[in-house]
This record gives C-alpha cells, sequence and structure tokens, in this order.
C-alpha cells in the first residue's frame, strides 16, 4: 500500500494546517514543527510506503501509520497501488465519473476500484419507457457493463414527450431494439441484451431474474396491476435488489428493496379499515382512466433518482437511500420532497424467512 492525498485545498495560519477537500467540511490541524506539512507534502507526491514515509520523516512507523489511518478516516486518502491502472482512453472517458467516485475513495477502495465494479456490472432494465428511457443513459454514462433491456411495444409519438431515446424515424419500430441501438451507438464497449416481450405471469419474472441473474433490477413497468408484487417477489427470491419509480398524478415516488435487510413490498399490506380515504382513492384512482401525464421533466427527475439508487447497490459507495423508505416528489408543491417508511414484517410471506 501506497497512501497518496486527494486533491484538495490547504493553508497554514500559524501553527495550524487548514485542509479543505469539500467546502461543506474544514479539518484544522495542529503543526507547530512543520512535521504534518511535510506529511502532506510526500503523500501528495505519492509513491511510499508507510514504512518509507517514515523513514523520509525520522518517525516511528506506528506514528506514521496512525496519522494515515486518521487522513484516510476523513476520506482523504487513496491507495496508489489502485491508481493509474486505467488506459489512457477509459481514464478519457470516465474523467468526470472518477472525480466523482474520488470523493468516496479510501484505502481500502479507490476511485479506480469503484469504476471497476460498475464495468463488471450487470442491470435488468424492465421497460424502455418513460421511466427508464431516462435511467438508461444515466445507466450507460455511468459506464455499467452489461444491461438486460425488456420491452413489448414500437415507438409511438406520444412517447416524445418524455422518452428521449427514440428518434421520429423510429415511429413504429421495437422499442427494445431501438433503445439497444441507442446504447451500442453511445458506448460499444456496453454489453447489451434484448428481451421482446410483457411480463405476464410472476414465473415468468422469476425465471427471467433467475436465467439473467442480474446485479440489480430496474422496474418502470406499471401493467399487469399486479406486477411490482411480482418482481418483488422474484427479486427477494433471488436475492438481488430492485429498484421502482413512477408516478400518482401530480406526486412521483422512487423506492427500492434490499432483500434481507430492508421491508420488501410484500410487507406493506393493505389497510384494516376499507374506509380510509387516501386507499379509498387510490382504489378509485386504479379503477378508473390512467392517462400517462409523465411530461419529460417527470421522468427525467424520477429516471435521475432511480439511477442513483442503482448506482449506490452496484458500488455501495453510500447505503442504499430508499430501501424500504420511498422517496416522494410533490410535483405540484415546487418538486418538495419527503420520506415514508415501510415495516419490515417478520411474517412475510415473500421476505420473512430470509
Amino acid at each position: 500500500m501506497r497512501p497518496r492525498l486527494k486533491t484538495l485545498a490547504r493553508e497554514r495560519v500559524g501553527h495550524e494546517l487548514r485542509l479543505v477537500y469539500d467546502p461543506r467540511d474544514r479539518l484544522v490541524l495542529t503543526d507547530p514543527d512543520g512535521t504534518v506539512e511535510k506529511l502532506l507534502d510526500l503523500l501528495e507526491e505519492g509513491g511510499r510506503t508507510v514504512e518509507e514515509l517514515a523513514a523520509e520523516l525520522s518517525l516511528p512507523v506506528s506514528d506514521v501509520s496512525a496519522a494515515v489511518k486518521a487522513l484516510d478516516a476523513e476520506r482523504l486518502l487513496e491507495d496508489g497501488d489502485h491508481l493509474g491502472l486505467l488506459g489512457q482512453e477509459d481514464a478519457e472517458r470516465h474523467f468526470s465519473n472518477l472525480a466523482f467516485f474520488e470523493s468516496f475513495g479510501t484505502l481500502d477502495r479507490s476511485r479506480e476500484d469503484v469504476l471497476r465494479r460498475l464495468r463488471e456490472s450487470h442491470v435488468l432494465v424492465l421497460g424502455t419507457g418513460g421511466l427508464n428511457s431516462n435511467t438508461i443513459p444515466h445507466l450507460a454514462g455511468l459506464g455499467v457493463g452489461k444491461m438486460t433491456l425488456l420491452d413489448r411495444d414500437t415507438v409511438d409519438p406520444r412517447n416524445f414527450a418524455r422518452q428521449y431515446l427514440y428518434r421520429w424515424d423510429d415511429v413504429g419500430a421495437r422499442k427494445v431494439e431501438r433503445a439497444a441501438d441507442w446504447v451500442r451507438a453511445f458506448d460499444p464497449s456496453i454489453e447489451v441484451e434484448t428481451v421482446d416481450m410483457g411480463v405476464e405471469s410472476p414465473e415468468q419474472l422469476d425465471e427471467l431474474v433467475g436465467r439473467t441473474r442480474p446485479d440489480v433490477v430496474a422496474s418502470g413497468i406499471d401493467r399487469p396491476t399486479q406486477i411490482d408484487l411480482w418482481v418483488n417477489a422474484a427479486c427477494v427470491r433471488h436475492g438481488v435488489p430492485f429498484v421502482r419509480g413512477g408516478m400518482w398524478v401530480t406526486s412521483g415516488t422512487v423506492w427500492s428493496v434490499q432483500p434481507g435487510v430492508s421491508a420488501c413490498r410484500a410487507c406493506v399490506p393493505p389497510s384494516a379499515d376499507p374506509d380510509t380515504p387516501d386507499l379509498a382513492a387510490i382504489r378509485l384512482y386504479r379503477d378508473g382512466p390512467r392517462p400517462n401525464r409523465g411530461i419529460g421533466p417527470v421522468a427525467g427527475l424520477l429516471g435521475a433518482y432511480g439511477a442513483f439508487e442503482v448506482l449506490r447497490y452496484l458500488t455501495g459507495f453510500e447505503p442504499p437511500a430508499y430501501a424500504g423508505r420511498p422517496l416522494i416528489i410533490d410535483f405540484a408543491g415546487g418538486c418538495a420532497t419527503s420520506r415514508t417508511e415501510w415495516t419490515r414484517d417478520p411474517g412475510c410471506e415473500v421476505c420473512g424467512g430470509r
């Protein structure tokens, strides 16, 4: 291991060193004799082990090791042995991705390690319409190595309010094929498989998840009515995280299921009180006409939130944010956000035994 200091701003004020990597945080270190500053200079150069740093500073290895551990706890270091391993083309292609992941890099896992994890990942995308036609470009931009895309529809003029994967010349073409063509044209290194069909049964979905063995499922389909419960059951059974987004007229939601950790969708029972106003309204809504009101900014916002949650599962740069804790976005209230929480049911027939 050869610790290397991240790119940050620092200055000396009297006996203090002030370090800023992220403007939301400032680290102040006492350094009356300049030893800490010399250590930072050496860490900025990189290429030295802890033992070599100690030798150059004429300090005990234990002292330098403790200092390195403290700086790593502030996420200011990465292991230089895990950096500079990408080819020039990949480094340029993923320049901004690497800059973002640097913020979460540590001695245990560098920014390049995070990117490699993405390049090795597989996402099963259910639906290439309004929601996921916005999620797919984010996943491609991040460098997800493989996607399996499922859809059963053709491109329709009504899609153009919110589905920017498609072009007017694509009207009448199979959506899933055009979406796959977009990904391949965007980044030929991404492996793309297509499944041109709808989901008609829980058994069919279970077979699909079991056969494709994705790292995450991103679902954007809302038919048949029980589809979320089918996806939930298949993902819990196979231990695959499930990310879902959707819209209720003027509000949107993004949630996920982390099998064995969070509540699953089946843990959320219908209310025992049939006169609960919210549920009564939902029942009436579901039974009535349901025109798609998803304009571009709505689909784009939900797709971005969903892509972020997929990223959390694939890389672990931070824990899943919406696992059993749906995010609600009020499109009629300045896009204000709020949270609800599902209680995990130990007796749930889907996840209770996991």
